[in-house]
């Protein structure tokens, strides 16, 4: 019986290895799976290379991804739970950023047409974040309880500079004069990310030392945890290493990712902004889990901390991180978002900023939030649909 126990306890890590196994062979042996991708999309400007591969490849690189951003959340859920808050929250959220980088990477150097992902990917993040994820726990947490009550400095102090971010990374790229569209020139480039990183550093250092109260509440007999009882038991070491372990698998699959997802698309006729999407669903579905379940636990705190910690190290992490990355690889990065997406984003702020000042969720904020969400779903299909069908 005990033998069996921690076979149970080791296979999901061991399908994690088997995934490693996988994206080390579709660098460096790609062939051996039936992966060929043409170089056709690297000569032709916004054209995406030709990539052939069995049916089963795709899928299964997604839920092998999934799996180990799961898996890693899991350990970094087991290591926040032995470091005081708000340090267990940014071992979460750290972690969520490395994740969404590789495949944002991944999808930029394997997919010709790649200079939008970062910016599909960071907005459809915030998108799923304070929408979609914000809605459906305040929505779960009114279901047990009409109200839930939280700290509101944390609130104010998370959506201030996710406010702020958002306007330098996203919106002022579209309004400057200097380059085309939405890019910007490599000084811009140099101090948007420079600002980004310097803010979120500084809020970092606040928040684990003079501001730490702010990111605490209270509960009525004790704080609820979310860790799995097993997770817990392991030493802090091990859950160190295996988080370790899934990113890197992470990381190793998102090499193939991008061919293989834009094929995917481009033969569906569906909107290359999907992109994004799919990037965002792999990078916040574990800690979406873990936020539900803190709001069905009556620890709306913690949701808070989880969900508006990830949408602030997305644009205060993820954004300069890209920009360098792409300057490295000598490629260009548009991250200024359009009209419609302007509007979306400055309405989220503010409607968060009026919801989450209170310092009480309940369920009518929930169904706005939801419902801005659904907003966000129609207008992706409708304002890219009249661009899908073109080669």
């Amino acid at each position: 019986m005990k033998r069996n126990s921690v076979t149970l306890r080791i296979l999901p890590d061991l399908i994690v290895l088997a995934g490693l196994g996988l994206g080390v062979v579709l660098v460096l042996r790609p062939a051996w799976l039936g992966l060929n991708i043409h170089s056709a999309g690297s000569i032709v400007p916004h054209v995406i290379p030709t990539v052939t591969a069995p049916a089963f490849l795709f899928p299964l690189v997604f839920i092998a991804i999934m799996w180990s951003a799961i898996r890693a959340a899991v350990h970094a859920e087991a290591i926040a739970n032995k470091l005081k808050e708000p340090f267990g929250t940014l071992v979460l959220t750290i972690s969520a950023v490395v994740i969404e980088v590789a495949l944002v990477l991944g999808v930029m150097i394997s997919s010709n047409g790649g200079d939008t992902v970062a910016r599909d990917t960071l907005f459809a993040t915030l998108m799923l974040i304070m929408n979609g994820l914000v809605g459906i726990a305040i929505i779960a947490g009114a279901l047990r309880k009409r109200e839930q009550p939280f700290n509101a400095q944390s609130s104010s102090a998370y959506l201030g500079l996710i406010a702020a971010l958002c306007t330098i990374g996203l919106i002022l790229p579209r309004l400057t004069t200097a380059e085309p569209g939405g890019y910007m020139t490599d000084q811009m480039d140099i101090f948007v990310g420079g600002a980004s990183l310097g803010v979120f550093i500084a809020f970092i250092t606040l928040q684990s030392s003079s501001h730490r109260e702010f990111f605490t509440y209270s509960l009525d007999g004790g704080s609820s945890t979310s860790a799995h009882t097993h997770a817990r038991s392991r030493p802090l070491w091990v859950s160190a290493s295996l988080l370790i372990l899934s990113l890197v698998t992470v990381v190793f699959l998102a090499e193939s990712l991008g061919g293989l997802l834009a094929t995917f698309l481009s033969r569906r006729f569906l909107p290359e902004s999907l992109q994004g999407v799919a990037i965002a669903f792999l990078v916040l579905l574990p800690e979406g889990i873990a936020a539900i379940r803190s709001a069905l636990g009556s620890n709306v705190q913690r949701t808070i901390n989880i969900l508006h910690g990830s949408a602030l190290s997305t644009i205060g992490l993820t954004i300069p991180l890209v920009l360098l990355a792409a300057g490295c690889l000598g490629r260009e990065v548009e991250l200024g978002l359009e009209p419609p997406e302007i509007c979306l984003l400055t309405a989220t702020i503010i409607i968060s900023i009026l919801h989450f000042g209170q310092g009480k969720t309940n369920m009518m904020q929930g169904i706005v939030h939801a419902m801005f969400f659904a907003i966000w779903i129609a207008v992706l299909m409708e304002y890219d649909l009249p661009n899908a069908n073109l080669p």
